[in-house]
């Protein structure tokens, strides 16, 4: 995601360079989670990069999208939650439409539109509906992949970044804007295994009437996957290495050190049963501080988060034309569950 995740940080950046400055106040936030679209993606832990083969490859890693066969329309519905931490009151989570993509495969190239809402994000301290604010993420996007030969296709990705957050008390809203670029390469060593590697830019937001920069770090990352001959078992593993950030607000800061994610997978589809269906399971892993998120009034204030270790599961059915997908990712308080429709034609 990838990984989404540490956009975590600068979602929060943005929400609270929306709050009134009070002299002797602290708040502190962590615990957030955000992860891959698409319910397989999220089942799998994340490890999806070297497998690539439906319609969320366009983010994952263009160059799988080679794998589809037919034209597709596919759409997500997500839903994530986050308990309050005591401290504030404080909710994140996209419900509703995470992600939309068509899909138009030709013999040996593939092209991608998709949208993707990378993020929203409600605060409200003390529990009161008058300071509560919300900033969400939502891109729009084209990527392409082309097959160089039969063992290895290249792909590559354009995305506009739209960022809003809403107005509040004694705080105006803003909307910014700005571009970013992915890419990817898969390579099929052999019948049963799968090499990959991806990058990924994320976006910088500079409204003109916050008091904060805030931006997306760039990630990147290499992934392997296996699938024995008969098919039925799908196992993958991605490295990612998500860069750090650090984006300073008027009387305090909001920082990411970033660091390594490792994401692990497994998928077995029963292939004697019509329809067929894959049970899926993972589990990934986040550094310590990766998303440790300080804000600043007039006191330090620091805090550690630990290493984060998440675990995933789901479910699919597959018919001639049509597949279900649902996933549900677990880290303590966090949950994030996914529901995905594919429709091929």
């Amino acid at each position: 995601m990838r990984h989404p995740t540490a956009t975590t940080t600068v979602l929060i950046a943005a929400t609270l360079a929306a709050l009134p400055c009070w002299s002797q106040d602290t708040s502190e936030i962590t615990d957030t989670v955000f992860t891959n679209p698409g319910a397989r993606s999220i089942s799998l832990g994340g490890a999806f990069a070297a497998i690539a083969d439906d319609a969320t490859a366009a983010f994952a890693n263009p160059a799988g999208l080679v794998q589809i066969l037919r034209p597709e329309i596919s759409i997500e519905l997500r839903f994530t939650a986050t308990m309050n931490n005591g401290t504030t009151g404080f909710s994140q989570g996209i419900s509703g439409l995470g992600f939309f993509s068509f899909v138009y495969p030709s013999r040996s190239w593939a092209f991608a539109l998709y949208s993707h809402q990378m993020g929203s994000v409600t605060f409200g301290f003390d529990d009161s509906e008058f300071l509560q604010r919300e900033f969400t993420v939502r891109s729009y996007a084209t990527a392409a992949a082309f097959e160089v030969s039969e063992h290895l296709s290249l792909g590559a990705g354009l995305s506009y970044f739209d960022g809003d957050r809403s107005a509040g008390a004694e705080v105006s809203g803003f909307s910014d804007a700005d571009w970013g670029f992915n890419a990817g390469v898969l390579w099929k060593v052999s019948r049963t295994w799968n090499l990959a590697g991806f990058y990924r830019q994320g976006p910088e937001f500079e409204p003109r009437t916050a008091r904060a920069r805030f931006s997306f770090p760039t990630e990147y990352g290499v992934g392997v996957a296996f699938r024995p001959k008969a098919g039925a078992l799908t196992v993958g593993f991605e490295w990612d290495q998500v860069g750090s950030t650090t984006d300073p607000l008027e009387d305090g800061h909001a920082e990411s050190e970033g660091g390594s994610e490792y994401h692990l997978g497994f998928e077995y589809a029963v292939l004697k049963w019509k329809p067929v269906v894959a049970f899926r399971a993972g589990m990934w892993s986040e550094p310590d501080r990766q998303h440790d998120i300080v804000y600043d009034l007039g006191v330090v204030q620091s805090s550690h988060t630990g290493d984060r270790n998440h675990v995933a599961f789901g479910v699919g059915l597959a018919f001639k034309r049509f597949q279900i997908d649902g996933g549900v990712d677990f880290f303590e308080a966090d949950f994030v569950g996914s529901l995905s429709f594919v429709y091929s034609f």
